[in-house]
């Protein structure tokens, strides 16, 4: 059963609020093996403390992640197929904010599907990854300008972009906030700032496994929002997927202040509470354990349909493109 244990010791302040007064909500990840999540007293961020050193997460990112989730060093035709759907989706959470004429710059942009979709569909879009196998195939197999790079070394000029994308990735940046101050300042004034991130109030998979090496750090709506805030924007869009298990907000760059104080009354026990009493047993007998083994089935079996034969990544791309959004 989980439970949040009280604890005044982190070795990383809340990279929101600053404060250093949390509790325990995980000792384990998903595999078993010793994970320590905390959450903070004063906003609710919730992150893993202690933390392996700089140099630790930065090869980890450059050379295990992908082949530590996907068990692969690029991805084969079912990933390229699995990914193009992924991109295709998101696309259209983001069709509406986009204007001829914009610079798009995707940001962990994977093996660039993302990037793909929206170059085909008429954008300028970029983008640059830290996994050095994923972003090759992004620039050798898909051919689109995804460079290798961690967002500290990326070489983006100032204001040069409209608007900038993170479809799951600031969860696995050490430093949220500095990032999204760098995002600022590459956008041009009235920039836009797409996040995606699970959802750290999330009760659609199974408790053991919220948390685990690669997600650094987990956010709920509020805490998002308040993070893109004090980093100089203003929340224009905010979203929760169908199950709960993702939120997205839309961010625009402003010219005013940060607040002072990013402290969120009330969220540490709202998030505290849901971790509490999101148990095996509540899981149980909710539809989502029940729902999920089926969908996965299905998913799969298209895969491994539309993945067999000699279809190339630009093949699955180009199909699942003039399939859902008439184009190519």
């Amino acid at each position: 059963m989980p439970t949040i244990q009280s604890s005044t010791s982190c070795s990383i302040p809340c990279n929101l609020c600053g404060s250093v007064e949390v509790e325990t909500v995980r000792s384990q990840d998903r595999h078993g093996q010793p994970l320590r999540s905390v959450i903070c007293c004063d906003c609710g961020l919730v992150w893993t403390d202690p933390r392996p050193s700089a140099d630790r997460v930065r090869h980890f990112y450059e050379r295990e992640y992908r082949s530590s989730y996907k068990g692969t060093y690029q991805p084969q035709p079912k990933h390229a197929f699995r990914a193009g759907k992924v991109a295709v989706d998101r696309f259209a959470q983001i069709r509406g904010l986009l204007s001829p004429g914009m610079k798009v710059l995707d940001v962990g942009a994977g093996s660039g599907e993302v990037v793909y979709v929206v170059r085909a569909m008429g954008y300028d879009a970029t983008g640059f990854e830290p996994n050095e196998g994923y972003a090759l195939y992004a620039a050798q197999v898909l051919k689109v300008p995804v460079w290798q790079a961690f967002y500290q070394d990326a070489k983006v000029a100032p204001e040069s972009q409209d608007f900038v994308t993170l479809f799951h990735a600031l969860e696995h940046l050490e430093d949220p906030y500095d990032a999204i101050v760098r995002f600022r300042t590459w956008l041009r004034s009235g920039g836009l700032l797409f996040i995606e991130v699970p959802n750290s109030e999330a009760t659609c998979q199974q408790p053991h496994s919220q948390f685990h090496l690669g997600h650094l750090y987990h956010f709920n709506l509020p805490a998002l929002e308040a993070l893109g805030c004090r980093a100089g924007f203003e929340v224009i869009k905010r979203a929760t997927s169908e199950d709960g298990g993702n939120i997205s907000v839309v961010l625009r760059k402003t010219d005013t202040g940060a607040p002072s104080n990013p402290r969120i009354p009330g969220n540490f026990r709202r998030v505290s509470s849901i971790l509490r009493r999101h148990t095996a047993f509540r899981h149980a007998l909710s539809r989502h354990p029940y729902v999920r083994p089926f969908r996965k089935l299905a998913a799969r079996i298209e895969e491994r349909r539309e993945a067999n034969g000699s279809r190339s990544g630009r093949e699955l791309l180009d199909k699942l493109i003039y399939q859902h959004l008439g184009s190519r």
